[in-house]
């Protein structure tokens, strides 16, 4: 299967991301290499920023084609937990990586290395320019992908919102990237190699805040913690509306980044008959979902169930109106 083939298969957006996973891949090898060949730990720092990148970049990819792909019998959620998944295991990578360079940096720095200047300079200014311009073909498409489908397009707008956190990706790269032309330039106008090793500190420090982040997020939805400020949110939706006698049972999971699976159980009037308990649940799931929620579940039950507790097994019982 050729190349072309292959692209033509994919959609528009995963097209702009493959393009910049092939323009990054070759930042990668040639920063790995010459990094390397220059002594530059800065610019293997920012080799490896790119590859999470590039993985991060693939996730998306994926997850824009996964997103399309129906539930089966025994994938009955689809692929939805992959994108949190790989967002785990990249982003411990990363961490586990700039952990390294932060040991090796302090070494460099109570024993200094001889650092070439112009070859970390020269190629940390080819990856700026690479990382621009994949920032420009991701930012400018998101741009035109809003204006030509609509902001309230539910669909588009996920799409774009994979779009806009690669483009923010590649923004960040390219910034790391000019910093190391400029400290590339540091050590040819004063010949003080440090600078490198403070450059690799002040990346390993930003990049390890951001991975943290992800790390806690990504296994927060891994182990389906939920928001207690949405729960809360959602929970009211169901207790202010005047034919619901009382919520238990209340969960909150949160499988990617644009997903909230919400369920409840929800006490009526026994007398309710079964045309008047779906019209209740219609409207329930509606405002549900302008409260943010993405799938709702709601099981109907009479006053047989009720709890008179407010907390018991770990289950949320709101109370009763």
């Amino acid at each position: 299967m050729s190349i072309s083939s292959v692209f033509s298969n994919l959609s528009h957006d995963q097209r702009k991301i493959a393009l910049v996973i092939i323009l990054n891949i070759f930042i990668v090898i040639v920063e790995s290499t010459v990094g390397v060949i220059s002594g530059s730990l800065a610019l293997l720092s920012d080799a490896w920023h790119n590859l999470s990148d590039v993985l991060a970049l693939i996730v998306t990819a994926i997850a824009l084609g996964l997103g399309t792909r129906a539930a089966t019998s025994t994938m009955t959620y689809g692929y939805v937990r992959s994108e949190m998944m790989a967002t785990f295991i990249n982003a411990s990578f990363l961490s586990l990586l700039m952990i390294w360079v932060s040991v090796e940096a302090v070494d460099r720095l109570l024993h200094p290395m001889p650092v070439d200047g112009w070859l970390t300079m020269i190629t940390a200014g080819v990856a700026l320019v690479v990382n621009t311009v994949s920032a420009v073909i991701l930012g400018g498409h998101a741009h035109a992908h809003i204006h030509e489908h609509g902001e309230n397009d539910d669909a588009h707008h996920h799409h774009d919102l994979n779009v806009r956190a690669a483009f923010w990706h590649m923004a960040s790269d390219a910034v790391l990237s000019l910093a190391v032309v400029l400290g590339g330039g540091a050590m040819i106008l004063w010949g003080i190699p440090w600078i490198d090793s403070v450059l690799s500190l002040i990346f390993a420090a930003v990049i390890l805040i951001a991975s943290a982040k992800l790390i806690s997020q990504s296994f927060s939805s891994l182990m389906d913690r939920s928001n207690p400020v949405m729960v809360a949110k959602l929970t009211n939706v169901l207790n202010n509306h005047p034919m619901v006698i009382q919520t238990h049972d209340i969960h909150l999971i949160r499988p990617s980044s644009k997903e909230r699976y919400f369920s409840a159980h929800i006490v009526l009037n026994e007398a309710l008959t079964l045309g008047e308990i779906e019209t209740i649940i219609e409207h329930l799931r509606h405002d549900l979902s302008h409260a943010g929620a993405t799938h709702v579940l709601l099981q109907p039950e009479t006053s047989k169930y009720a709890h008179s507790d407010e907390q018991c097994d770990g289950h949320i019982h709101p109370h009763t109106h």
